[in-house]
C-alpha cells in the first residue's frame, strides 16, 4: 500500500507477507563447519550493579573489546594480547575504524563524566594519545558524547559543543566556539564519509561535512514532525539510511538517501520490524539490525511464533527493501525455532547470523539481492549450541551486535556484570569467537 505524507511517498509494508525463501530447523545447506576460537569469561569487577562496556572490533589477529576501565585485545586462541588501561569506564566508543587499524573511544576520567577521548591501534594495542574532551565553559557542561570516525578524523560532540581532531593527535581540526554557538551538533555518522545531523533552533538538517575542515558540502532539511536530532539515527553513510522516530515514537520511519543528499525512498516501519537501535542515547550509529547495498535496504522483523505445535518457538524473518523505491521486494525467513538478523554486507549481499536451535548451533548465512535466498557461509559448532543461545541479538536491549570479519564470527556482550550478577556471571560469557582457524 502506498501513502503519501508531505510530499514524501512512504510504502507502507506492515502487512506484506512477501514470498522469499525460507531457512529451516536444520539449517541452511552449505558453508564452512567452525570451530570455536575462544570463549572469554566475564571480568570480576569492584562494582555492585552491571555498567556498560560499549565498543568492540576486529581484524584479522586481535578482538578488541572494552572492559572495566581499559580496552583489551585477544588473538585468536583467546590469548590477551594487550591492555590499554584508561582512567574510567568507556562512555563512548565509535564503530569504524581506519584502514590502518586505529579507533576512538571515550571514556570517564575521575568523577568528570564522559569527559576524554583516546585513539588507540587495534592490531598493536598501542594508546596513540589521550586527552580531555574540549568541553570549556558552556551552558551545559558537557553531558552524553557522541563519537564518531570518519576517514583520519575524530569527531565527537556533546551538550553545548563539538571538536574533532586528526586520528594522529595533535590540535582541533575544528571545534565549536566557546560562546555564541547557535547550532549543536545532535548526531554523528563515520566511516566512509562524515555526516552530521544539524539541531538549529527548531530546524533539524542532514549535513555531509569534509572531515579536514568541517565545511558542509551539502545539507538537506528533516521532516519537521521529528521532537529533536536525536530522534535521527544514522544507520549508514555509504550508501545513506537513516531511522527516523516521528513524534513519540522511537523507531517509524527508514529513510534512504543518495549520494547528493536528496533523498531516495522513504518507507514505514510500522509495529512489525526490529531495527534493533537499543534504548536510550546509546549513540547515533547504533541501530543494529539494519544493513543497507547501494540497491537494497535489509532489516529484521520482529520475533513472533512459528507454524510448529510448540508455542515457545520463536522465528523471524528479514525483510528487503529497494533502496530507491522502498518497496518491499520478498521476505527471507529464519526456519523454525530460529531468529535471524543482518550483520553486515559482502558487494551485493547481506551478511546474516542465524541463531541456535536446541542443539543446532548457528549460521552465518549471506542473503541474496534478488530473491532473499540464503546461503551458508559459517556453521558454528553443535556442541557450543547452549552456550550461543545466551548471547541476546540486539533488540530493545543493549545488546552488542555480532561482528563477521575475516570469516570469523564474534557474540558479545556490552554489559559487564556485577558481583550483585553471580548467577548470571557464571553463565554468560562475555565474548566467543568462531572461525575455520586461528
Amino acid at each position: 500500500m502506498v501513502l503519501v505524507a508531505g510530499g514524501i511517498w512512504l510504502f507502507s509494508v506492515g502487512g506484506e507477507d512477501g514470498n522469499g525463501p525460507r531457512g529451516s530447523e536444520a539449517g541452511v545447506p552449505g558453508g564452512s563447519h567452525a570451530k570455536q576460537l575462544f570463549s572469554l569469561e566475564q571480568p570480576d569487577t569492584h562494582v555492585k550493579d552491571a555498567q556498560g562496556a560499549d565498543g568492540s572490533w576486529a581484524t584479522e589477529k586481535i578482538y578488541a573489546k572494552s572492559s572495566i576501565n581499559a580496552i583489551e585485545g585477544y588473538r585468536m586462541n583467546g590469548e590477551r594480547a594487550w591492555r590499554i588501561p584508561l582512567g574510567g569506564p568507556v562512555c563512548a566508543a565509535s564503530p569504524h575504524m581506519t584502514d590502518d587499524h586505529r579507533t576512538a573511544v571515550a571514556f570517564e576520567k575521575g568523577s568528570g563524566g564522559c569527559n576524554s577521548v583516546a585513539v588507540f591501534d587495534v592490531d598493536t594495542g598501542k594508546k596513540l594519545w589521550d586527552q580531555p574532551i574540549p568541553i570549556g565553559r558552556t551552558i551545559f557542561g558537557g553531558g552524553d558524547v557522541n563519537l564518531t570516525v570518519a576517514q583520519d578524523t575524530v569527531a565527537l560532540s556533546w551538550i553545548g559543543g563539538f571538536a574533532a581532531f586528526p586520528i594522529e593527535g595533535g590540535d582541533p581540526l575544528w571545534k565549536s566556539k566557546e560562546t555564541g554557538e547557535t547550532c549543536e551538533h545532535s548526531r554523528y555518522g563515520g566511516g566512509a564519509r562524515l555526516l552530521v545531523v544539524l539541531e538549529c533552533d527548531e530546524s533539524l538538517t542532514l549535513n555531509q561535512l569534509d572531515p579536514k575542515t568541517g565545511h558542509s558540502t551539502w545539507d538537506m532539511r528533516l521532516p519537521h514532525n521529528l521532537k529533536d536530532g536525536r530522534a535521527v539515527r544514522i544507520v549508514d553513510t555509504d550508501p545513506i539510511v537513516l531511522v527516523l522516530g516521528i513524534g513519540d515514537a522511537s523507531e517509524s520511519e527508514v529513510m534512504t538517501i543518495d549520494d547528493d543528499g536528496s533523498i531516495a525512498a522513504t518507507f514505514s516501519l510500522g509495529d512489525r520490524y526490529e531495527p534493533g537501535c537499543g534504548i536510550g542515547d546509546l549513540g547515533s550509529e547504533a541501530c543494529f539490525n539494519v544493513v543497507a547495498t547501494e540497491d537494497m535496504v535489509y532489516i529484521a522483523t520482529k520475533e513472533h511464533s512459528g507454524k510448529s505445535d510448540d508455542s515457545l518457538s520463536r522465528t523471524n524473518e528479514v525483510m528487503g527493501f529497494g533502496f530507491h523505491s522502498g518497496e518491499p521486494k520478498w521476505k527471507s525467513g529464519a526456519g523454525e525455532g530460529r531468529t535471524l538478523f543482518p550483520i553486515g554486507t559482502r558487494g551485493d549481499k547481506a551478511i546474516a547470523y542465524v541463531t541456535p536451535a536446541d542443539d543446532k548451533g548457528g549460521q552465518v548465512v549471506s542473503v541474496s539481492p534478488g530473491d532473499g535466498e540464503q546461503h551458508g557461509l559459517l556453521r558454528l559448532p553443535d556442541e557450543t549450541a547452549e552456550q550461543q543461545s545466551r548471547f541476546r541479538v540486539p533488540t530493545m536491549s543493549r545488546s552488542a551486535p555480532a561482528l563477521y570479519v575475516g570469516g570469523r564470527l564474534f557474540l558479545q556482550r556490552s554489559l559487564l556484570y556485577g558481583k550483585n550478577d553471580t548467577d548470571a556471571k557464571e553463565e554468560a560469557p562475555l565474548a566467543m569467537g568462531f572461525g575455520t582457524g586461528r
